[in-house]
């Protein structure tokens, strides 16, 4: 009666293994990037609606203020001049992501109906590092001047 592998099946098994690895490696690589552009969409959305939530609730404008003056670096949800004053959350800067898009570097501030103050609509895109041109990876978030915010995905550029 036999019991284990022989030094020969390990060594065989091993191989196999490591072929499988290197083809699964770049996937993967792909599924994590894809994974923190929808994690940083949403974690900026999410402070956005709190922003709007708050600002109803309390019935003052509470803004969402980039650190820095680029979302790229964090932001904060305050009520009141800046966020020294009346923060409400904080965001730590964004990895492994790109930000653009034509407010990546302006406060969104929200009225006691919830509305968005300037009127006008915000966009800021989130890109994966390594976004070709034509991939459906690119997440933007867009708020209307209504307040109402959402994310859409696209085509990188």
């Amino acid at each position: 009666m036999n019991r284990g592998f022989t030094l020969i099946e390990l060594m065989l098994s091993i191989a196999i293994l490591a072929i499988l690895a290197s083809v699964a490696a770049p996937s993967f690589t792909r599924l994590i990037q894809d994974n923190r552009v929808t994690t940083e969409a949403n974690g900026l959305l999410s402070s956005i609606a709190l922003a709007r939530f708050e600002a109803i609730k309390r019935g003052v404008t509470v803004t969402v203020t980039p650190t820095s003056g680029n979302y790229a670096s964090g932001w904060c949800v305050h009520t009141g001049a800046n966020c020294a004053t009346g923060k409400l959350q904080q965001s730590e800067a964004v990895t492994g992501v790109s930000l653009g898009g034509a407010s990546v570097s302006t406060a969104i501030a929200f009225d006691s109906f919830g509305v968005n103050a300037a009127q006008v609509a915000r966009t800021i895109t989130i890109d994966p590092p390594s976004c070709t041109s034509g991939d459906t990876r690119r997440r933007t978030l867009t708020v209307n001047p209504s307040g109402h915010s959402a994310i859409t995905v696209g085509a990188c550029p």
